[in-house]
């Protein structure tokens, strides 16, 4: 690549280069460097301009896009450009209708193609590389799966066509001898190729490279080295001289690699910019592969191409239309802002401390128990020499705190139950696992839980509420309902009501405005607050006091007796003809209303209202949410598996995913494997649930020469064995089939138990003992 290549020492006499921003008015997409430096090529999809570099200001000198509007087509618009890295006059570039174009800037005329090589590929073409030494050879890598190797002087097409295994997003010729005749080939299945332009056939080596679309290549221009990157938001250095591809380094960036290179003279240092998201362009220390040495900031969208003038200057183009150029001795340093000292919590609580070795540390005078302070040493701020950090670490442990301990959380993982029974049923056996863990919150929210969604349920269990015959007196200012079950009552007659203390001892739980009643059975000592929270709850439901809402099974609300004791009934009679009339309100004449009851003053007055329903879904959305901020993931997790289809709507699903996915990690952590199976197998999410489906194998070999069974079939490919055959009765099993472990002989279930009933040795002769006595299968 031309980015690779140093350039020649610039006379003294030079201006020192300086940060250029220059506007080439349209998005680009690549660039390219000449041969001596002085010239780069910008292209886009209405982008083709050739720019002088000075060294204090750029400007255009070729516009090749500078033609009438008939005469432009897609051979003007462009993906990739490179620039003959051994004539300067010419160049090629890779339009999006699947030609390749070569360009002479010696041409008089003002459209410079010099040949249209016309639907060599069936779909756009992504990249072009010129050979290094060779000045005629040209390659050409497209969406269509193929390469294609051009000799420029023959205008036929091309001499050489190779198959790839998808998609070509990079190719690259080596620089050193002999790799110079072979080129690297990335593809969007993840897969990365090594080619000999002379053999057409087959490949010299293929590797996995990254989880995803490999977006591009480059060589080491000193090295046999090879770096990818891909999708995976990782760079990868790989040697290419074992028979099979070794991973040397790998490099986690925040997003999306889209373009790759390595800085000129350095041999560690990798420089690299995002596909999208991301508008800076990264240079990486390969030994150091969470931070990066430097980075620039300039542009103000993505970045899609840059290349290296010398080991100080880069230039970068991005979709906002400006080309610049940067020095490296301005660049931010991410690293000079990291923090010298680190906490962290173990899984099992104990607390680590870790402090650089670089950092002197300093006692202040005085007691033991003065803390230590840490200092930082000046830097120099040009410095590039990789230094290698090393750090102490320290534990602190915290014993036996409840606080910090990981033991509630493996005895709720164990204990809960998630499915298989009744909601009320997991409601209350979850509810005394968290009680007798002392959980008192924990308890109540799946008590809580029960009465919310079970209510209504004639079967569900009493655990938690408080019983009728129950001394506990609620606090003072708690407004208290009785409820009518009554309905064949006449009209006119009044419900008793008890004295207030006896009903403050009694207790339901209501389903709504049918009439229910499910009274509460077991005796609990955390059931008061409870209660107290469902009358609390009661109260703060607005009556709906509508008249087609007024029925025979409706709640009543008991009101606070009158001041006064009135002298006498209250007599309702409709108003005159004159006044109905005059309001416009027709009134029945025999509508008389009276009341019969006589008002008692230590007696309270009955109404009958009608609740509205309360939609208490977002206060349980919002307390599983208060528990997963809090940490206790468990928790959340467990009430939405529990409650099933009830619960598939209260949070987002990416919220949902998020939560599951911490929990399984934590309970992998804690090597909880059949309950973390479980929480995958019982969520609710396919991405989840299916995650035990993905990467298992089951592995078979041969039970003769232990070769690995990768075909079909019933023979073994090496020793031409049938590999299914039984030990009893050297038949070949086409049923269910039982093997040693050990010794991997087996055949049918029922030869094989037949056998182990007297012997304990192999059936097949073997000698080894599959069982230590008879045994029965």
């Amino acid at each position: 690549m031309a980015g690779n290549r140093r350039l020649p020492p610039e006379s003294p006499d030079a201006l020192p280069p300086q940060k250029i921003t220059f506007d080439l008015k349209q998005p680009a997409t690549s660039l390219s460097l000449n041969h001596d430096g002085s010239m780069v090529a910008a292209v886009g999809r209405k982008l083709f301009k050739l720019i002088k570099l000075g060294a204090q200001k750029f400007e255009v000198k070729f516009d090749l896009r500078d033609l009438p509007p008939k005469q432009l087509n897609l051979n003007y618009s462009s993906n990739d450009v490179q620039w003959n890295p051994n004539d300067d006059l010419q160049l090629a570039t890779a339009p999006t209708n699947g030609s390749v174009v070569l360009w002479d800037l010696q041409k008089t005329t003002k459209s410079k193609i010099a040949h249209v090589y016309e639907n060599v590929h069936e779909r756009a073409v992504n990249k072009l590389s010129f050979h290094p030494r060779e000045v005629t050879i040209l390659l050409s890598g497209s969406q269509d799966s193929t390469m294609c190797c051009f000799d420029t002087r023959v205008k036929t097409g091309p001499v050489a066509t190779y198959k790839g295994s998808e998609s070509v997003r990079d190719i690259n010729y080596g620089f050193i001898p002999p790799y110079d005749n072979y080129f690297a080939a990335t593809f969007e299945d993840g897969t990365s190729q090594i080619w000999d332009r002379r053999n057409q056939t087959s490949f010299l080596k293929q590797w996995s490279s990254h989880n995803g679309p490999v977006y591009c290549c480059a060589w080491h221009p000193r090295e046999n080295w090879i770096m990818t990157g891909g999708r995976d938001k990782t760079i990868k250095v790989w040697d290419i001289v074992p028979v099979r591809v070794k991973e040397l380094y790998t490099v986690h960036a925040l997003f999306p690699v889209a373009r790759v290179q390595w800085r000129i003279g350095h041999k560690t240092h990798v420089t690299s910019c995002s596909q999208f998201l991301d508008n800076v362009v990264a240079i990486w220390d390969i030994r150091r592969p969470f931070i990066p040495f430097a980075s620039f900031s300039e542009h103000t969208d993505d970045v899609t191409d840059f290349l290296w003038l010398s080991d100080n200057v880069l230039l970068s183009c991005s979709k906002d239309g400006k080309l610049v150029q940067q020095l490296f001795n301005e660049a931010e340093k991410p690293i000079e802002r990291a923090t010298p000292t680190s906490l962290s919590f173990k899984h099992d609580g104990n607390l680590l401390h870790s402090v650089s070795d670089s950092i002197p540390q300093k006692k202040q005078s005085g007691s033991q128990q003065t803390p230590t302070s840490f200092y930082k040493p000046p830097v120099d701020p040009y410095q590039e020499q990789f230094l290698l950090h090393t750090s102490s670490l320290k534990e602190f442990d915290w014993g036996n705190s409840h606080m910090f301990g990981m033991s509630d959380f493996i005895k709720c993982a164990s204990s809960y139950k998630l499915s298989g029974h009744p909601l009320y049923e997991l409601c209350d056996h979850n509810y005394k696992v968290a009680r007798d863990l002392n959980r008192q919150d924990v308890a109540q929210v799946w008590l809580i839980v029960k009465l919310l969604y079970c209510r209504g349920d004639p079967n569900c269990s009493q655990l938690g509420l408080l019983p009728t015959n129950s001394s506990v007196v609620p606090r003072p200012g708690v407004w208290k309902t009785s409820v009518s079950t009554r309905p064949e009552e006449a009209p006119g007659t009044t419900t008793s009501t008890q004295g207030a203390a006896e009903r403050e001892l009694q207790a339901h739980a209501v389903d709504g405005p049918t009439g229910k009643v499910v009274e509460s059975l077991a005796d609990d000592d955390h059931s008061t607050d409870v209660i107290e929270a469902m009358n609390f709850f009661e109260c703060q439901r607005k009556p709906d006091t509508s008249v087609e809402n007024f029925g025979p099974a409706v709640q009543d609300w008991v009101l606070p007796p009158e001041p006064f004791q009135l002298r006498h009934d209250v007599i309702q009679r409709p108003l005159s003809p004159d006044a109905s009339s005059a309001t416009g309100i027709s009134v029945p004449s025999a509508m008389e209303v009276t009341s019969t009851r006589k008002h008692v003053p230590n007696e309270s007055s009955t109404v009958q209202l009608n609740r509205s329903k309360w939609k208490f879904n977002e206060v349980v959305a919002s307390m599983l949410k208060f528990y997963a901020e809090k940490g206790d993931v468990q928790t959340s997790v467990s009430i939405l598996i529990v409650l099933g289809d009830l619960g598939k709507r209260l949070v987002p699903d990416s919220l949902t995913k998020q939560w599951f996915s911490t929990y399984i990690d934590l309970l992998m952590q804690k090597q909880l494997w059949n309950i973390s199976s479980l929480v995958i197998k019982l969520c609710p999410l396919p991405e989840i649930s299916e995650m035990n489906q993905q990467s298992t194998y089951y592995h078979i070999t041969c039970g003769k020469c232990n070769k690995l069974i990768e075909q079909k079939g019933w023979q073994c490919s090496r020793c031409e064995k049938i590999f299914s055959t039984c030990s009893f009765c050297n038949g070949t099993v086409k049923g269910l089939f039982v093997w040693c472990q050990v010794c991997g002989h087996g055949g049918h279930l029922k030869h094989i138990r037949d056998w182990h009933k007297t012997e304990t040795r192999c059936p097949a002769g073997c000698g080894h003992e599959c069982f230590t006595h008879p045994a029965v299968l």
